[in-house]
């Protein structure tokens, strides 16, 4: 449910500017069917900017001086200021009647930005993401399809695209989402334990759980809205939110620094399918599922000699070991 309240320009501004994450009312009839989830509008009284937000809790209490004593205040220049001096600056809004009358309410906000729309969705061999390259492009081999909803099934959309031959898809971690965000996180290719920024890796754990990944276009299905591609680094079921063509004018940087990934970026371990076991998988399946095996999908802090792994490839469920330096698939069923 969406729901709309006008603010000064202070106030405004702390909420637009990100340090106001509470807002503070009566709890009367309207204010009672807002719940955790809804959006509200925020409005600026005097110059009608608005800022979207997202409610992500409800605390109600009999009274200010209890709501302050209990939360502080968020924004400045209030977040000092003791909880009977922010009670008593109610009283410019709220009288003791009204608010004996129908108590208070502190909800938590959290400033969104425009909704992105799913338009497609991935379908490929892997139903999860274990097992999956960690980077686009890495594995040429692994293909599959970008399948467009109903409603962006348009063949204008995709003329000219046919022209180009990578493009860059635009996507969300479905299969890693988390209510928090990490400031910090471990990248695999540095052994699971050294911890880098976020914005220095490309980890799922993001504030937006948005991903990138650029692709080979093989074909375009312009009847029924479908590319073929190739290079995945995503699993079968994955929402897709854009697509743009690559432009090797602009996007392909030859001199280019990659930090710490540099060091790691020709890693691969040797991989052993005996051909008994490789006979289960069509050729072009096997090829896909060699190169996935060779980027190492085990997880990086724990990574156990002799242990069986598995994962789901191609409607087959691939087992494998590490022993000695080398990657050895045990069964495919």
């Amino acid at each position: 449910m969406i729901h709309n309240m006008m603010l000064a320009n202070e106030p405004f501004e702390s909420i637009y500017n990100g340090t106001k994450t509470a807002e503070y009312r009566l709890y009367d009839e309207k204010r009672k069917k807002i719940s955790v989830g809804d959006t509200i509008v925020f409005t600026n009284r005097d110059t009608g900017d608005t800022v979207k937000t997202a409610v992500t809790y409800i605390k109600v209490f009999p009274s200010f001086l209890e709501l302050f004593s209990a939360l502080g205040c968020e924004g400045e220049p209030y977040r000092h200021w003791s909880a009977q001096l922010l009670a008593d600056s109610m009283r410019e809004y709220y009288t003791d009647e009204q608010e004996q009358e129908h108590g208070v309410v502190a909800i938590g906000i959290r400033l969104v930005g425009p909704e992105l729309r799913v338009i497609a969705r991935v379908k490929n061999d892997f139903p999860t993401k274990f097992g999956l390259p960690r980077q686009s492009g890495l594995v040429e081999e692994i293909k599959g399809y970008i399948e467009f909803l109903p409603e962006y099934r348009v063949k204008e959309a995709f003329r000219g695209l046919d022209g180009y031959s990578h493009i860059w898809v635009l996507w969300g971690f479905s299969h890693a989402e988390r209510d928090e965000w990490s400031p910090t996180v471990r990248p695999p290719r540095l052994g699971g334990n050294t911890r880098m920024g976020v914005f220095a890796t490309r980890s799922p754990y993001r504030p937006n759980s948005v991903g990138m990944s650029c692709l080979k276009l093989e074909s375009i299905d312009h009847e029924n809205g479908v590319l073929q591609v190739s290079g995945m680094d995503m699993c079968s079921g994955t929402p897709v939110y854009d697509i743009k063509p690559y432009l090797t004018f602009t996007d392909s940087k030859p001199d280019a620094i990659s930090g710490f990934a540099d060091e790691k970026k020709d890693y691969s371990i040797k991989v052993i399918i005996p051909d008994e076991i490789g006979k289960k998988l069509p050729k072009e399946k096997l090829a896909g599922l060699m190169g996935a095996l060779g980027d190492d999908p085990r997880p990086a802090y724990k990574r156990e000699e002799e242990k069986e792994y598995g994962f789901s490839y191609a409607g087959k469920e691939v087992k494998f070991v590490y022993k000695n330096g080398v990657l050895v698939v045990t069964e495919i069923v």
